[in-house]
This record gives structure tokens, C-alpha cells and sequence, in this order.
């Protein structure tokens, strides 16, 4: 289930025995029209998964500057958040720089992209220094938040029947290492559980790493936002 609630990061008062106010802020309307700062915007999400018995929430928040999203993820267990994930991403949320910090297990990493073919993996992993080079296929994106990206409904829109990306795995046995995964269109079907009719997209690495798992996941086909 998804929550979505869109919110503005302005609230202005104008009072009429204030006319300096009035006159700040048609400055300011000048120069956002004249291109002099870029308009910010911002949203936030709530995703809750449930894997088996144990259920999982997705503080989820993101905000646009300039040609940069900035995105702050925090995963909550039982009431407790477990982990967070601080993102960079372009406009097409392809990622820039990526930092993971799982609380009570002295892990801390960064990743951050060097050139379009190589990425950095550098900090703390369960106690240990980790220092990594990675090289990645330059015509393949780094999607590091998956499903939830919300660049995914260009995917979901799209006349492409996969995406192959690179994303940095969480969890062992992939824990911080970057692989090469495959998300490939299914079917599209109406959802009575969701009510709505979605479209079902299988989520794999790719190659022989396909056999130790794979994720089906619903975006609702109006909009291409992950239902689950």
C-alpha cells in the first residue's frame, strides 16, 4: 500500500501594512522568471512491503534542484529504522552518488560515479575497510533505488520490453556488490487487491545470478507508480 502526498516547500503570508513583503517577493517572482536560481520542488512517499510474516516502511523523500534530485530513503522494522540510503541522482534518476548506513552493524558506504564507466565503493562494511572499483557497461544506467525509482514510469511508458541497469546489492550474498540486473514487462492485468490495473514487471540480475533470485513487482498503469 502507498500513501503519496505531495507538499509545497513555500508558505507565504502577505499582510497589507507590510508593502515590503509585497515588493520582496515580486523581486523574487523577477528572478526565478529570469532565470537567475532554479524553482525547487519536492515530494514525499510512505511504500510499505511485506515479505512473509515481517513487514517493512519506506520513508521515502526527494527533492529537485537545479538538474539534480536529491533522495533520502529510510527503512523501518517493527518500528525501528534499521537503515538509510542518500542519493544523487540526474534528472532521468539515473545515480550519481549513493551513501548506505545500516544502523548497529558499523556499515557506512559511498558510492559515487567517476565516469560513465566506473564507480567508486568506498567506507565502512560490518566493521571492515572497503575500498572497491567497479566497472560498469557505459550504455547501461546505475539505478541504485529500485523498484521505487520514480524514474521507472519512463520504462513502464515506454515501447521497450526490458530495462537492463546496474544496481549495489544491500543484502547478502551481493551485499555492496554492484551487479548488472534485467527488469522485464509481463502482463497487465486489473488488480482487485490494488484496485486498479497494473502492470507486472519481473525484477532479476542477469545471467546465471537469475537463479538465486527474482522479484515480480505492479505498476499501476495511469501513472507508473509502484504498487507493490
Amino acid at each position: 500500500m502507498i500513501f503519496y502526498n505531495p507538499y509545497s516547500l513555500f508558505d507565504m503570508h502577505i499582510k497589507k501594512q507590510q508593502p515590503y513583503i509585497l515588493l520582496s517577493i515580486i523581486l523574487l517572482v523577477f528572478v526565478i522568471a529570469t532565470g537567475m536560481i532554479s524553482p525547487i520542488y519536492a515530494q514525499q512517499l510512505t511504500y510499505h512491503e511485506l515479505r512473509g510474516e515481517e513487514s517493512f516502511y519506506y520513508h521515502y523523500d526527494f527533492k529537485k534542484s537545479g538538474h539534480e534530485y536529491n533522495i533520502h530513503v529510510a527503512r523501518l522494522h517493527e518500528g525501528d529504522t534499521t537503515d538509510k540510503q542518500i542519493l544523487v541522482t540526474d534528472l532521468d534518476f539515473n545515480t550519481i552518488s549513493w551513501r548506505y548506513i545500516r544502523f548497529g552493524e558499523e556499515t557506512d558506504v559511498m558510492a559515487r560515479r567517476l565516469s560513465d564507466d566506473e564507480v567508486l565503493i568506498e567506507g565502512v562494511l560490518d566493521g571492515d575497510d572497503l575500498r572497491e572499483l567497479e566497472e560498469l557497461d557505459d550504455d547501461e544506467p546505475w539505478i541504485q533505488l529500485f523498484p521505487m525509482n520514480p524514474g521507472m514510469d519512463s520504462f513502464i511508458f515506454s515501447d521497450e520490453d526490458e530495462l537492463v541497469f546496474w544496481s549495489i546489492g544491500t543484502e547478502r550474498p551481493a551485499d555492496m556488490e554492484i551487479n548488472s540486473f534485467s527488469a522485464e514487462k509481463e502482463e497487465i492485468a486489473y488488480n482487485k487487491d490494488f484496485g486498479c490495473e497494473v502492470l507486472r514487471v519481473n525484477f532479476s540480475p542477469t545471467g546465471w545470478k537469475s537463479f538465486f533470485w527474482d522479484g515480480d513487482y505492479y505498476f499501476r498503469t495511469s501513472d507508473g507508480r509502484e504498487m507493490g
